[in-house]
């Protein structure tokens, strides 16, 4: 569960979600704070203890003075813990206030507004809080206090930008952010974009980097272009491995063939002789013609885009007629084929393919297995896997040869080919097979002498 939900918050349509709706969060909020401080350059607070405080400590002050000295401690307040005392007329509706103050924005402000309850209210340099209603003599008085703001605040600060500025704020932002969502999502794309490019240009070993690690779909993107990297680089280089591989083996038959050619040329003369050299270039040319059938059917099994064609086969009926014929090359070295424990298996793939594997992995069982003894064919199955192990009483082979056996045109000895007329691909076709259709092929040196051939294959039952 929390795997899932890890790979669902790393989705790359999720993390769109997230920024385009901060994005319009951001946007929304910023416009409408912009908006408002182009509506109006205050903003109305609740006051604070320590301003109402000296709101009434001023006001009790006045009083006391009665109109005494009144314009002069209106005019010198501001020397006072950077406070200043303004007095509004209600009558004259004049402004009394200190001639060292130069925030007209305040004056107007009081001018034009009437209070009926103590407030403040920010500007973007002071702050204003007030009022308190007093008799001076026979004049009625608002008292306010102001203070010149010791912090810049962000509010403050916008106040003061000019109508342009405060339009262009919204937009830059939203711009700054949009440019990052781009930047993120492009510069992957971008790297990715260049490693195909490479890989188009025939650099296969080109592989994208660290977006591979990423666990969203750009990373699924990207561990899809490493591994079809992987998968051109691995066809690649088998092709060229068995180009040169057919070179060389083409040479042999070649070399014996035009030998034969040239004694029978010499052999005109005498019927018996040419009719032997005749017989020798007709098993040459034999010879090439498998080899060639054989190296075309490993190149088309070894071919990452090739299409099986799978479909719903009894595999236990494959088994017995691929040992059928099998039989037949096996009664001119009266070897009996024995199969044990077979039992019905439904197998989805490829039949041509199957009995091809299987018939090249038993004809190798005859071949190497002395005369008059047996050729064991075993199966066994369990709830994902059927097993085909293929045993001959041979000689077995070296260890160091067991991994090998599998590999184009590898021999045990070099004239094992001689003997037996064989090309050296039957068993790298037989693993090619078997690996289409998402199994193993394994050889082992069985204890009591010979080789036994395991195929493992996934299982689906009926």
């Amino acid at each position: 569960m929390g795997q899932m939900i890890k790979n669902k918050l790393s989705s790359i349509s999720v993390k769109l979600f997230f920024w385009f709706w901060l994005i319009a969060i951001t946007s929304i909020s910023v416009t409408r704070f912009i908006s408002l401080q182009l509506a109006e350059n205050s903003v109305i607070l609740p006051p604070l203890p320590n301003e109402l405080s000296q709101l009434h400590r001023a006001t009790e002050k006045l009083k006391r003075m009665q109109g005494k000295d009144v314009n002069n401690y209106i005019k010198n307040s501001s020397s006072h813990n950077n406070r200043i005392v303004i007095l509004k007329n209600l009558k004259t509706n004049r402004v009394l206030s200190s001639a060292n103050l130069r925030l007209k924005v305040l004056t107007d402000y009081i001018r034009k507004n009437n209070f009926t309850s103590v407030t403040s209210v920010q500007f973007h340099n002071a702050r204003l809080t007030g009022p308190i209603k007093i008799y001076i003599g026979s004049q009625q008085y608002q008292v306010y206090i102001a203070r010149k703001s010791s912090k810049r605040h962000v509010g403050g600060m916008l106040m003061q930008l000019p109508t342009w500025a405060k339009i262009l704020t919204p937009i830059t932002i939203s711009l700054l952010f949009c440019w990052l969502l781009a930047r993120t999502l492009s510069s992957p794309i971008s790297r990715m974009k260049q490693t195909a490019a490479s890989i188009g240009n025939g650099e296969l070993s080109a592989r994208v980097g660290k977006d591979a690690h990423r666990s969203d779909e750009l990373g699924s993107l990207a561990k899809s272009i490493n591994q079809m990297a992987t998968k051109l680089e691995i066809s690649l280089s088998a092709h060229q491995r068995l180009l040169g591989d057919v070179s060389h083996e083409l040479r042999s038959p070649m070399t014996r063939l035009q030998i034969a050619l040239a004694l029978a040329h010499k052999a005109k003369s005498s019927p018996g002789d040419l009719e032997k050299h005749l017989n020798r270039c007709e098993l040459e040319v034999s010879r090439l013609d498998n080899m060639i059938a054989d190296v075309l059917v490993l190149s088309r099994l070894e071919n990452t885009l090739h299409q099986s064609n799978f479909s719903s086969i009894d595999l236990t009926q494959l088994i017995e007629l691929v040992s059928q014929d099998a039989q037949y090359l096996a009664n001119e070295k009266s070897i009996t084929i024995k199969t044990t424990n077979l039992q019905e298996c439904i197998f989805d793939g490829d039949s041509q393919l199957l009995a091809s594997a299987f018939s090249n992995v038993l004809n190798n069982a005859v071949k190497y297995s002395p005369q008059n003894s047996n050729v064991n064919i075993k199966m066994s199955l369990s709830d994902k896997h059927i097993t085909i192990t293929i045993i001959d009483n041979g000689h077995g082979v070296p260890e160091s040869a067991l991994p090998e056996m599998f590999k184009p045109f590898y021999r045990v000895a070099d004239a094992r080919d001689r003997g037996t007329g064989g090309t050296g691909l039957g068993l790298a076709i037989a693993k090619q097979a078997i690996v289409t259709h998402h199994g193993n092929i394994l050889a082992t040196n069985c204890p009591d002498g010979g080789l036994a051939v395991t195929i493992t294959l996934p299982i689906k039952r009926r």
